[in-house]
């Protein structure tokens, strides 16, 4: 890797789109503040940032005073309905913090130090680094540990005093310590002696609260802690064990109007002027706003990586000043492997030393993230008989993210995130497990619409891959193939075996109207159909419109013939009935008249050889209907009635499949949990769905490979 890549940044960064996390955060110290006033033996407050690289816990730390200081009044007084009084006292609150000084302390800088007696004491070790990053903040050079340890012997109050002394800070300014890396205590254990419990265990980072707690008795103090960690973990015992409430900081991915932000504000001191990022990239063919949009869809709006893509960028036009960015060129530059190298270097010791029961786990969370499943702060997965862990620690552990939700009633959930950057390096360490590397595919191709809203669209998920498992695997001993073939003489004709893995492919959806303007059109017009069949419909894979309202089947696909010049286009209309309400004879012929009527009219009357099948695959058919099938699967061919209103066009057929028939498809328990699941929402969260449903997917779904 060239020496050029090595450079920290090519720009000034601007940190954006954080108002959310500075209004927590300021409310935390706030807090902290209250309590210390009104009891001197109170639970500190201390806002909390476990995140994996590139969140931007760094730099929103060392960034805080100044955002706070943009923010205004806005950082500690909302909307809420308060009290004169109350913002006067918060007014104060945010006057002395604009006078507040930031210490930040590294703490992969903390070792043992000397007197010999206190030569593996944490608290200690923690008191010196804290002097020491004063003195080296102020310009004095590094403090003699013997003559500190003469001076302190662990009092907080002359620590905080000499402190304040070094940074030339009066006694009722606010001190703000952003401790830094604080997974550096995970490789601590043989450093320094740690409380055990009764049972023999050290818990390194409750030794470590506990020191804060300590110092946060000293007035006008306050406390950052961020770093890669397991979070929650140690959360929940600061809480049990030291007193201490820790804070979560979400510090959520960016969203594209953050990236333009960051685009437009952020300067190249390696271009002459310093110009902004936006005006060295973007030209009159080619906006900030697509730009925003095509490093979202790489980054997934994870500030290191952003800021790591950007760096490339940079280094790119420097040394080609012709480039002319494009979406092509953008891509054509990211998806070569130095860029990628370059961009995710810091996650590659971690991604390449998972353990064989992390990998294990790799397809639950890639389908956590390819349906957006939301997951609530403290669920748990199983290990093992002897082992659990949260959730959301164990998104931190395997190189992931997480993305904070918030919906209409104002409950947290988290959604994982796995960047389009990080895929191509997961498939190397999962290259013989062809499951997974379909559901990484999948999510690779998912337009970047999907950071925006969830589309838990789990059963149409499940059903399309399970029909791409049965064409590339088994479509030989394919029980769904085998009863498709039994109703259909035309699907008994089609080759059914896919000679190449390939990917599902979301597609554009397909609406009343369509767009006129220049952007490229994100849907079809309803009279687009021979288009989307000649161009979009290619042999070996499967398409999936990516709005679930759109006015097409939620799967499509086309088969060639075995021997003759016959092709069938199949449409697969998932209805996922969860309620006691099955689907209704109305809604069958509704989706037979905006897919078979469109597609014969459009397509089938200028291609003799085509055929035309939608199939109906309803968890759950309504009374009548399932009656008059005889509880049974039926095909309606062309010139049969449906429901006595709709007639089956020339080289058309409608399959209606039995309840029984798609339970055996999907599974009876995995149907069951997804009933239970989405009987009162949309969007489920993992808990309702079940953490062991996503596992049972999982192995429902690897039985078919």
């Amino acid at each position: 890797m060239s020496s050029v890549f090595q450079r920290q940044d090519m720009y000034d960064t601007v940190v954006v789109d954080r108002e959310q996390d500075v209004v927590l955060t300021t409310g935390q110290l706030y807090g902290l503040q209250v309590r210390r006033e009104v009891d001197r033996s109170f639970k500190p407050v201390i806002p909390f940032a476990p995140h994996l690289f590139g969140s931007g816990k760094t730099r929103f730390v060392k960034s805080y005073l100044e955002l706070v200081k943009s923010m205004g009044e806005r950082a500690l007084i909302g909307p809420e309905n308060i009290s004169d009084c109350e913002k006067d006292r918060r007014r104060s609150f945010l006057d002395k913090l604009h006078e507040a000084v930031l210490l930040y302390v590294d703490l992969t800088e903390l070792k043992p130090t000397n007197p010999i007696e206190e030569k593996r004491n944490l608290e200690w070790a923690v008191h010196y680094l804290l002097f020491k990053s004063a003195c080296l903040k102020s310009g004095q050079g590094e403090p003699d540990p013997d003559e500190c340890f003469k001076v302190f012997k662990l009092r907080t109050d002359v620590l905080i005093k000499k402190i304040r002394e070094v940074l030339n800070m009066r006694t009722d300014q606010f001190l703000l310590v952003a401790f830094d890396e604080v997974g550096v205590l995970d490789e601590s254990y043989g450093d320094f002696d740690f409380e055990t419990t009764q049972d023999e265990k050290v818990f390194p980072y409750n030794d470590f609260v506990g020191i804060i707690h300590g110092l946060c008795k000293e007035d006008n103090v306050f406390f950052f802690v961020v770093g890669k960690s397991e979070g929650l973990n140690i959360h929940n015992n600061a809480i049990s064990v030291s007193r201490v409430e820790l804070t979560f900081i979400p510090l959520s991915p960016l969203e594209k109007h953050g990236i333009i932000e960051h685009l437009e504000k952020s300067s190249s001191f390696m271009f002459t002027g310093s110009p902004k990022v936006s005006q060295i990239f973007c030209h009159q063919h080619f906006s900030t706003s697509e730009l925003a949009e095509l490093l979202l869809e790489l980054t997934g709006g994870v500030p290191g990586l952003l800021v790591k893509a950007i760096n490339y960028l940079l280094h790119c036009k420097l040394s080609q000043d012709h480039l002319l960015l494009s979406k092509e060129s953008f891509w054509m530059i990211m998806n070569d492997s130095i860029a990628t190298n370059y961009c995710v270097d810091p996650l590659l010791p971690r991604l390449s030393s998972l353990s064989e029961t992390r990998h294990r786990l790799l397809k639950m969370l890639t389908l956590l993230a390819l349906y957006h499943i939301r997951f609530e702060l403290d669920e748990l997965v199983h290990l093992s008989s002897t082992c659990d862990v949260f959730l959301f620690d164990l998104v931190t552990d395997m190189c992931f993210y997480r993305r904070l939700i918030v919906d209409e009633n104002h409950q947290e959930r988290y959604e994982v995130l796995i960047p389009k950057l990080l895929i191509g390096y997961i498939e190397q360490s999962v290259k013989n497990d062809r499951l997974e590397w379909l559901l990484l595919q999948t999510l690779k191709s998912q337009p970047v619409e999907f950071f925006y809203e969830s589309k838990c669209r789990v059963f149409e998920g499940l059903v399309a891959t399970m029909f791409y498992l049965h064409f590339c695997y088994h479509p030989t001993d394919s029980l769904m193939f085998s009863t498709l073939g039994q109703l259909s003489p035309v699907w008994k004709e089609m080759n059914v075996k896919f000679s190449s893995e390939s990917t599902a492919y979301y597609m554009k959806s397909i609406h009343y109207t369509r767009s006129t303007s220049e952007v490229e059109r994100t849907t079809f017009g309803i009279n687009d159909w021979k288009e989307i069949v000649e161009e979009m419909l290619e042999f070996e894979k499967i398409y999936i419109p990516f709005e679930p309202t759109s006015r097409s089947p939620d799967i499509l696909f086309k088969l060639h013939g075995r021997t003759s010049g016959q092709n069938l286009i199949v449409g697969i209309a998932c209805k996922g009935r969860w309620s006691s309400n099955g689907i209704r004879w109305n809604e069958i012929v509704d989706e037979a008249c905006k897919f078979l009527q469109p597609v014969h009219d459009q397509v089938l009357t200028v291609h003799p050889t085509l055929h035309c099948m939608l199939v109906i695959m309803s968890t759950k058919l309504s009374t009548s209907v399932a009656t008059d099938l005889n509880h049974s699967s039926h095909c309606y061919s062309c010139g049969d009635r449906v429901a006595g209103v709709f007639t089956i066009p020339l080289n058309c057929e409608l399959i209606i499949l039995s309840e029984s028939d798609v339970e055996n498809f999907i599974g009876k328990d995995i149907l069951s949990s997804l009933r239970s699941a989405f009987k009162s929402t949309d969007n489920p969260h993992s808990r309702s769905i079940g953490i062991s449903t996503v596992q049972e997917m999982v192995l429902s779904l690897s039985k078919n490979i």
